[in-house]
This record gives structure tokens, C-alpha cells and sequence, in this order.
């Protein structure tokens, strides 16, 4: 029987950057397949390219050369109102600082991607409470960011990632601005979520006991994706 078709797949991706006369070769011909379920990490020195590279897995920046190709359709020839549709509709994120905004409430913050598709008030209100219930979050659903701890608030931003029902989530150092005990809470609710939801996620960390807790591991070095032997490029 046939493997499914990838969620998310890169072919012979590459990325370059002018600096004045000189070509910067950020990575270069990367191959990457992400299929539902999956739980990946993307590890690497700083300055070696992980943000550029989750940038591009989502639909934040284009890569130079190569093909990328979401659930099936080629992203590279979108243009940018098609990206980010695609982009909201397929792409959750999570962020080292949060980014919530500090005038709206948690529920309020977490509804943000809906209202950019036309939904109702109502359906938006429930979808956010449902998202925050399933990070047990619902009780603070009323607080403004600044009356919430950083796990509180990384908590609600993770509610936000997946309020839409994504294909995946992409997490940027998603445990780098907390503690180690608050840190190891929120990994833990990533790892219930991939494994009672069935949550496809990447998380690109520092981190190696973070990314030891992933099933597949990835470690970009000398502009290449290097992935261990137990996982699948």
C-alpha cells in the first residue's frame, strides 16, 4: 500500500541573499517531506538558516530555486493575496514571544484568523472557546495578555495556531522565552495534541532536549537538511 501524499513537501529548495556584490547561500537544494501526524524538529546553530527556513514552509518568504508544495498544490507561482489565503487557511504558527495582541482578550486574540474569512461574530466567539478549551485555557478567556503568566500566554497563542484547523503548526522556539518547568508544561501539551489530535507539527528549537522529544529530528548545518536515521526526508 502506497504511502499518503505529503502534507507539506520541498524539492531541491534553496535560498540566497544579495549583500552588496556578494550572494549569501543560505541553504541549498533541501528535500523535506512532512505528512500528517508528524512531529518534527529543525535544530541548528544560530545563523544557520531555521528561521529563513520555516519562513518559507510558511508562506512567509519564497524560496530562490526549488519547488514548494502544499497539500498537493505548488506555492511557489502563487501571488501574494493567493499565499495569504493559503497561508491562514492551512498554516497555525507559534511564536518565542507570543505576539498577542495586548488591548484584545485571550478569546478575543485567539478568533484574530477567522475574521479575515467572513465568519460570523458567534461562530467565531465558539471556535476561539473551543480552542482555548482544548489548552485549558477557557477559564481566562475574558483576561487581557498582561493579566496572563508567559505559559498562560503561550498557552493562548497555541490556541490562536490552531483555531482554524490547520494542516500544520509551525513552532519558532516555542518554549525560548519560559522557564524550564513552564517549558516542559507547554512541550507536553504539544506532544498530547500530536497524539490525541493527531496534530502535524514542526518545531524549530535550539534546544536539543526539546527536539529529542520529537519522533523525527532534522538539523540544518552547512546549508543542508540532515535528518537522523530513524526519520523520513
Amino acid at each position: 500500500m502506497s504511502e499518503p501524499a505529503p502534507l507539506l513537501e520541498l524539492q531541491e529548495v534553496s535560498k540566497t541573499y544579495a549583500v552588496g556584490p556578494s550572494v549569501v547561500d543560505v541553504f541549498h537544494e533541501i528535500d523535506l517531506q512532512i505528512h500528517e501526524g508528524d512531529l518534527l524538529s529543525i535544530t541548528g546553530q544560530s545563523g544557520c538558516g531555521k528561521s529563513t527556513l520555516m519562513n518559507i514552509l510558511g508562506l512567509l518568504d519564497r524560496p530562490t530555486d526549488g519547488e514548494y508544495i502544499v497539500q498537493g498544490k505548488p506555492a511557489t507561482g502563487l501571488n501574494d493575496n493567493e499565499l495569504s489565503d493559503l497561508r491562514n487557511r492551512s498554516i497555525g504558527f507559534v511564536f518565542q514571544q507570543f505576539h498577542l495582541l495586548p488591548r484584545l482578550s485571550a478569546l478575543e486574540n485567539v478568533g484574530l484568523p477567522l475574521t479575515y474569512r467572513g465568519i460570523a461574530r458567534t461562530e467565531i466567539n465558539d471556535s476561539a472557546m473551543e480552542a482555548l478549551e482544548n489548552v485549558e485555557m477557557a477559564t481566562r478567556a475574558a483576561h487581557l495578555p498582561g493579566e496572563l503568566s508567559g505559559g498562560q500566554q503561550q498557552r493562548v497563542a497555541i490556541a490562536r495556531a490552531l483555531v482554524g484547523d490547520p494542516a500544520i503548526v509551525l513552532a519558532d522556539e516555542p518554549t525560548g522565552a519560559l522557564d524550564e518547568k513552564v517549558g516542559q508544561e507547554i512541550l507536553q501539551l504539544f506532544l498530547e495534541l500530536n497524539s490525541r489530535s493527531n496534530l502535524t507539527l514542526v518545531i524549530v528549537t535550539h534546544d536539543a532536549a526539546v527536539a529529542k522529544q520529537c519522533r523525527r529530528r532534522t538539523h540544518l548545518d552547512g546549508g543542508s537538511l540532515l535528518e537522523d536515521s530513524q526519520g523520513r526526508m
